[in-house]
């Protein structure tokens, strides 16, 4: 055992302890660094679910809107045409100097909905599918023996091709 000394009178009493606390020791205190750090990741991953969800609501979906559609150019036995098609779209348009038709292409069929046979709005019975297609042309089947070779030009902006001087 050690014996106890009592403090001498001429004994400087210990300096005061430094206080604890303080934002300066907080915000470098290893804990705090890690909850702004995570926090900090968490605002960012909410701002960009945020920005994904605002773009969803804006888009009516996960996928942006398509695109415009191309412009194909076709001329054969029935009449010069426009077929507008964007590959990886349903959407599908023929446009001639009589009319348009809208349809869908699904496993390159055509669909013109409750269009028919009727051939009064374009002037012929449409084309029924997609038989070859590549970047720049592609070729349309209908009934029949029915083929005819379409071109791609510039995207759809004009609805009906111009008319042929006679």
């Amino acid at each position: 055992m050690t014996p106890f000394h009592p403090p001498s009178a001429d004994a400087k009493p210990p300096a005061p302890a430094r206080p604890r606390g303080g934002w300066v020791d907080a915000l470098w205190h290893w804990r705090t660094v890690l909850v702004l750090f995570y926090g900090g990741i968490a605002v960012v991953f909410v701002g960009f679910a945020g920005s994904i969800a605002m773009n969803a609501l804006r888009n009516h979906g996960l996928v942006p809107p398509p695109s415009t559609l191309a412009r194909y150019d076709c001329t054969g036995a029935n009449a010069p045409l426009v077929f507008m098609y964007l590959h990886g779209t349903e959407r599908v348009k023929i446009s001639t100097a009589t009319g348009v038709l809208e349809g869908t292409l699904l496993n390159n069929q055509l669909d013109w909905g409750s269009f028919g046979s009727d051939a009064s709005q374009i002037g012929f019975v449409p084309p029924t599918g997609i038989s070859d297609e590549d970047a720049q042309a592609l070729t349309l089947q209908g009934p029949g023996a029915f083929t005819m070779r379409c071109t791609r030009t510039a995207p759809a902006s004009v609805a009906a091709p111009a008319k042929q001087s006679q």
